[in-house]
């Protein structure tokens, strides 16, 4: 677990450089800083960051429309990875959704990526679906995983 105290809070445009920096490092195909942007001003995404002594380590969105809530995507700092901070995350965007009365959770997550899988399984999501040749870099289907909150 983290030594250091963190806090979730909302993602602000001041937190763009440091979301970048994540998000190059985790995605084959990042992000645009104009996407982030954007969804700061969709009145149906919710951002939070995971903040370590004012330092942006981790971040995820969420977009609630009526009953249903979609993660849009999650990211930890690579040097912070594997100490609960992604976990911390999910139940922070969880939260956002059982507060807006969504009924249930869904995202997409690569087969391969066995380390997302294992901690979205651990929360309660279920595989329900599959995308084929979703992940536009290598044509990688995508598993769509889903979590009832009621």
């Amino acid at each position: 677990m983290l030594n250091q105290q963190y806090i979730i809070r909302r993602m602000t445009d001041q937190d763009l450089d440091q979301i970048m920096r994540i998000e190059h490092e985790s995605f084959a195909i990042p992000w645009s800083r104009e996407s982030y942007q954007s969804e700061l001003r969709n009145h149906f995404a919710t951002y939070l960051v995971c903040d370590v002594e004012g330092e942006v380590v981790g971040y995820g969105g969420i977009w609630v429309v009526f009953e249903e809530a979609h993660i849009t995507n999650i990211a930890i700092a690579e040097s912070f990875r594997s100490k609960g901070l992604g976990r911390a995350l999910m139940q922070a965007l969880e939260d956002v959704a059982h507060k807006k009365r969504a009924l249930r959770v869904v995202l997409e997550v690569r087969p391969s990526n066995l380390i997302a899988r294992n901690l979205y399984e651990s929360l309660g999501y279920v595989i329900t679906g599959e995308r084929k040749h979703y992940y536009v870099d290598d044509g990688e289907d995508a598993l769509i995983m889903t979590k009832f909150l009621f």
